[in-house]
């Protein structure tokens, strides 16, 4: 009893902290907060370019360690992003960091717009916007430096050599099945359907198996096109190991 009350108290503590800290917000951030949650992107995404993702698909707008909620991103929490000072690696630092929103402007050109990678200007989000998010930020992050990580930036190289040494390992599918729903379902609903990205489990079963997943391994780790990689502090490489048991268990039990 006593414990069910401390929760419940906790709950009411979190709620009224919430509460209390969009009653401070400037009409600025709360701009940036409805931002970061809108697909659209204030209407100034194409209709025809729009992949459907928002800013909180991949990052969190709270403390994940002090409030997990059991979902796992693609991208590290947004509270501590003014602390940083840089972005993507040092790709995007100086007068670019506040210009950039701290990196959303990647993020709003690439995985809202599917611009490629090679071509994005992060600082093309529109500046009204981008001043939004990053008073958005700073109302959510205070004092809190967020959490600590550093982005290496895997070459094909290196892509390659962690997505063959991952499918090497033993997987758990019974973890991997848990592993999909916690990361990977905001873009593929299931292995079995095609969401923002591709079906992965077809009716007929790749010609090569062993190639199909050292190439899921490969993007999750790496990223490719649209698709985000996954930190080894995100995803271990053993989580990897379970999801690609999942997947190749489900190609392996499809029509039975």
């Amino acid at each position: 009893m006593r414990k069910c009350v401390s929760f419940a108290l906790c709950g009411v503590l979190i709620t009224a902290f919430i509460f209390f800290t969009q009653a401070q917000m400037s009409d600025k951030a709360q701009l940036g907060r409805e931002l970061f949650h809108d697909p659209t992107f204030k209407g100034t995404i194409d209709p025809a370019k729009a992949t459907g993702l928002t800013c909180a698909n991949c990052h969190a707008d709270f403390d994940e360690t002090e409030n997990p909620d059991g979902v796992i991103r693609a991208g590290h929490s947004v509270v501590g992003v003014p602390h940083r000072g840089e972005a993507k690696g040092g790709m995007i630092k100086g007068a670019d960091f506040a210009r950039a929103a701290g990196g959303g402007g990647f993020c709003y050109e690439h995985f809202l717009q599917r611009v490629p990678g090679d071509k994005v200007n992060p600082t093309a989000i529109p500046a009204e916007h981008a001043e939004a998010l990053m008073a958005y930020f700073e109302v959510i992050s205070g004092d809190n430096k967020g959490p600590e990580f550093e982005i290496a930036m895997l070459d094909d190289a290196a892509k390659k050599a962690a997505g063959e040494k991952i499918v090497a390992m033993s997987g758990d599918a019974s973890k991997g099945w848990q592993l999909f729903g916690r990361a990977c379902v905001t873009c593929h609903p299931s292995a079995k359907k095609a969401g923002i990205g591709p079906q992965l489990v077809r009716s007929r079963a790749p010609r090569n198996v062993d190639a199909a997943m050292t190439r899921w391994a490969t993007k999750i780790r790496g990223g490719g096109s649209l698709m985000p990689f996954y930190a080894p502090d995100i995803l271990s490489d053993q989580d990897i190991a379970d999801i690609i048991a999942f997947l190749r268990d489900q190609i392996e039990n499809t029509g039975k």
